[in-house]
C-alpha cells in the first residue's frame, strides 16, 4: 500500500521525533513501570508483614486470655523482634503489661511498658505505655524514674494526663505543694467540659486545697 504525501510528511515528522525524543521517552516509562513495580511490591509486603503480625497479636491475645503468660512472652517476643515496627507490637506489649500487672507480676510489666514508650509508631499508644509504666514505677517507690519517663508527653494533646501523673508521683513523695502545682497545671490545660477535671479537683483537694 502506497502513502500519499501527506501520509509520508507526517511518518517522516513521526521519525524525527522519535530519533530525537525516543530515548528520554523510553528512559521514563523505565522509570515509570519500576516506580509501579515498587510501589506495588511494597504495598503488597506491607500487608503481608500486617497480616502476620496481626496472626501473632492474635494469638498473644488467645495466650493472655487462657492466663498462660508463660506461652504469651515468647510469643511477643517474636511480635517485638519482626514486627516491632507494626502498630500490633505496641498493641501486643500494652495487652501483655496488663496481663502482668492484674496477675501481680508488675516487675515483670515495666521493660515490656518501656519498649512500648520508647518504640511505638503511634503517639496516643506510646503516651498509655509511658503513663502505665509510671504509674508502676510509682508502685515501686521509683520516683526518679517515674518523673523521667513523665518529662515528654508525645503529643500536645497528652500534657494534661503528663501533668496529672506528674503530681501523683509528687503526691506519693509527700511533696504536697510540687503535686498541687502539678495538678493546678493540668487542670488549666482541660477544656471547660473535659471530665477528668472533677478527679484533678479531688486530687487537689487531697494535698491541700487551691491556691
Amino acid at each position: 500500500m502506497s502513502y500519499n504525501l501527506e501520509e509520508q510528511d507526517q511518518i517522516d515528522q513521526l521519525r524525527a521525533f522519535w530519533q530525537q525524543w525516543g530515548t528520554a521517552i523510553s528512559a521514563l516509562l523505565l522509570v515509570a513501570a519500576l516506580a509501579w513495580a515498587g510501589w506495588s511490591g511494597w504495598h503488597w509486603w506491607t500487608h503481608r508483614r500486617a497480616a502476620q503480625a496481626s496472626s501473632l497479636y492474635s494469638q498473644l491475645s488467645q495466650r493472655i486470655a487462657a492466663s498462660d503468660l508463660n506461652d504469651a512472652a515468647p510469643i511477643f517476643g517474636k511480635l517485638r523482634q519482626d514486627y516491632g515496627s507494626t502498630v500490633y507490637a505496641q498493641m501486643g506489649a500494652l495487652t501483655l503489661a496488663r496481663a502482668y500487672d492484674n496477675a501481680g507480676q508488675a516487675a515483670q510489666a515495666l521493660p515490656v511498658l518501656g519498649w512500648a514508650a520508647a518504640h511505638g509508631p503511634v503517639a496516643a499508644q506510646r503516651a498509655a505505655a509511658m503513663l502505665n509504666l509510671a504509674a508502676l514505677q510509682i508502685d515501686a517507690h521509683q520516683y526518679e524514674a517515674a518523673l523521667a519517663t513523665l518529662k515528654t508527653p508525645p503529643a500536645p494533646a497528652f500534657e494534661a494526663l503528663f501533668l496529672t501523673r506528674r503530681g501523683d508521683v509528687y503526691a506519693a513523695q509527700g511533696q504536697r505543694e510540687q503535686a498541687r502545682k502539678a495538678y493546678e497545671q493540668a487542670l488549666s490545660r482541660l477544656a471547660p467540659d473535659a471530665a477528668l477535671r472533677q478527679l484533678l479537683q479531688i486530687k487537689i483537694e487531697s494535698v491541700g486545697g487551691a491556691e
